[in-house]
């Protein structure tokens, strides 16, 4: 399977993975297919199988030190590139291979497994990783030269006193995103209250060997995230997107209001769900303007107010849809705008300086074009003389099999102009009709 292309886990195929892998295979016909989830060593030789048959990884992991799910881990790999790959300068929505990322795994741990994970699935990115504890760290390093990814890894040994974000001290300018596993609990109570499921429907279905410094820090993972939003009040765009996974949906919740209350506009929510009992959830947040695809940024599951603001408008075709997408072809055309339209693929991208399709700015371009003021699309320049910059841009797609024309917000910081223009498509569309 092509690995840069690789979809989320729902289920682990037991019995495949022990035709694949000869430890796992002894395990299975040991347990007659029956595996327990407490014994360490059954939830270490699974992890260390699945890395093995579906990610051509090793593992080597002390006893003391948490060993990753690797469904759950993969997940938020998964769709945190799903999230990179819809936001990207080309305006493509699927992997770009020429595309060069950096991220930083915030606490990679003994197995270092996110800065595994992004770097074998995506051969042109390259990483930095952090953790504060030495014998992780000595771990995490270990791992990285076992499968030859050290030399795309930046390694920084942290203390509790310095940033989460450690731009200087990694020797890099920005990055284009951040990603955490953070310590889940607050302290001891927190924790043995959680692994023993209390005020649960269900009990952990596997063991938790992590070490006190992996799973508890003050404040648990709310009081960890929020450190990230504080850093990234400051460090701002020098991060495309910070990322974190969160315990839980309440975490999420918090971490969202938190974003709203310092003004952050442009976030994203996902759910880490692999078929079992247990969620964890994703929440990231960037201060560009690039808005990424609804279907990874809106997990519509949950409450509307913890969702970013919606980046797809649909509008359904008419039965006979060609004069409609004529029309507005050519009214899309003729306005002040750069328009490339692909017919091949049924669909467009618009780059405008602003609201040009109210009536009042279509009247006073079509004048200054008869004034010889503009000779292009988008003006050239403006009245001032001054090139104009681009307040959004947007992709217009024609689906007929689903019926539907697809107006969505590639980039941009102003929502209402965003919702102008889904108005003046849609007006157009059935006007066209």
């Amino acid at each position: 399977m092509d690995l840069t292309q690789r979809p989320p886990y729902t289920a682990i195929d037991f019995k495949a993975l022990a035709k694949k892998d000869a430890s796992f295979k002894q395990l299975w016909q040991k347990t007659s297919g029956h595996l327990d989830f407490h014994d360490p060593t059954t939830v270490k030789t699974l992890s260390s199988a699945i890395l093995n048959v579906d990610f051509n990884l090793q593992l080597s992991l002390p006893d003391d030190r948490l060993c990753p799910p690797i469904p759950n881990r993969w997940n938020y790999v998964s769709w945190l590139q799903s999230l990179i790959d819809s936001t990207s300068p080309t305006y493509s929505t699927t992997y770009d291979p020429a595309r060069k990322v950096t991220g930083l795994d915030i606490g990679t741990g003994a197995s270092a497994i996110y800065t595994m994970l992004c770097l074998q699935s995506r051969p042109n990115w390259s990483m930095c990783a952090t953790d504060i504890d030495k014998k992780s760290f000595d771990s995490a390093a270990r791992n990285l030269a076992l499968n030859s990814l050290i030399t795309r890894t930046r390694l920084l040994q942290t203390t509790q006193l310095s940033p989460l974000i450690p731009l200087a001290a990694l020797g890099v300018d920005r990055l284009d995103f951040t990603i955490c596993n953070p310590p889940f609990f607050a302290d001891e109570k927190d924790m043995q209250s959680s692994l023993k499921g209390e005020g649960k429907m269900w009990k952990p279905n596997a063991v938790c060997t992590g070490a006190d410094v992996e799973m508890m820090c003050e404040g648990g993972d709310l009081g960890f995230v929020t450190r990230i939003v504080e850093e990234s009040l400051v460090l701002r765009e020098r991060v495309g997107w910070y990322s974190s996974m969160l315990c839980k949906l309440s975490s999420a919740k918090s971490i969202v209001e938190l974003l709203k209350k310092h003004g952050i506009t442009n976030w994203a929510v996902g759910v880490v769900d692999t078929g079992s009992a247990t969620k964890r959830w994703v929440v990231a947040w960037s201060f560009g303007d690039w808005r990424p695809r609804n279907t990874t940024a809106r997990l519509e599951t949950i409450a509307n107010d913890t969702l970013p603001f919606p980046t797809s408008y649909s509008i359904p075709l008419p039965p006979t849809p060609r004069p409609s997408l004529t029309a507005l072809l050519t009214s899309l055309a003729a306005l002040d705008l750069r328009w490339t339209w692909d017919a091949a693929t049924a669909t467009g991208i618009g780059e405008a300086r602003g609201n040009v399709w109210s009536r009042a700015y279509r009247r006073g371009y079509e004048r200054r074009k008869k004034e010889g003021v503009v000779d292009s699309e988008m003006g050239g320049e403006d009245r001032d003389g001054k090139e104009g910059e681009v307040q959004i841009v947007f992709r217009i797609r024609v689906v007929e099999l689903a019926g539907e024309v697809v107006v969505e917000w590639v980039r941009g910081g102003d929502r209402v102009l965003w919702e102008s223009l889904c108005g003046m498509v849609h007006r157009g569309f059935r006007v066209g009709g």
